[in-house]
């Protein structure tokens, strides 16, 4: 396995693994893939299965002035075209996704680690991460956590579910580059 910028040829790959790793309701378009990769190449990588070259993964991130206050900065769909700050000194991580068939095999750690070490040891402006999670997610609530990650806030009834009327909370969470704990290499 390894990892590498994802380009726009990637974007099959990657849409696959969005089909896999995410219901109908919250799977985010290629137009918006087509965008973050346009916004932010730099921060946006994918985890290639170097015994057929398929893409097990992806890493998505963007960056910020600031953490938002408004909820509607990280809804579905948002528009990493106009949320990117090329100088902005806070790197918000949109999506990481992996294949199931990789999933239980701790590649989940390193599919979030590796490129937040990455990106943070490229640009030293850095001085947070934010992101957010599905409540119900609670093996990827762990591996930020275990990453230095905290919750800082909750938006209420976030993610639509299979079930129409029913929705989970989503989990803002952040970490000051300090309180990250780094991939080793």
């Amino acid at each position: 396995m390894r990892f590498r910028n994802a380009t726009l040829s990637d974007l099959n790959g990657i849409m696959f693994v969005e089909s896999q790793a995410f219901i109908p309701p919250i799977q985010e378009s290629r137009t918006v893939f087509e965008q973050r990769l346009s916004a932010y190449p730099a921060g946006f990588f994918v985890l290639i299965d170097e015994t057929d070259n398929t893409i097990a993964g992806y890493f998505s991130s963007e960056l910020w002035a600031a953490i938002p206050q408004d909820e509607k900065a990280f809804s579905l769909g948002h528009s990493a075209a106009k949320a990117h700050d090329s100088l902005g000194t806070v790197m918000y991580i949109s999506s990481v996704a992996l294949l199931n068939k990789y999933r239980g095999k701790g590649l989940g750690e390193q599919l979030f680690m590796v490129p937040v070490s990455r990106i943070f040891e490229a640009n030293e402006t850095i001085t947070q991460g934010v992101l957010l999670v599905n409540d119900v997610w609670k093996g990827a609530h762990h591996i930020y956590s275990k990453a230095g990650f905290s919750e800082y806030g909750r938006i209420n009834s976030f993610f639509p579910t299979e079930q129409p009327t029913i929705f989970t909370d989503g989990i803002l969470m952040s970490a000051k580059r300090t309180d990250i704990h780094f991939q080793k290499k």
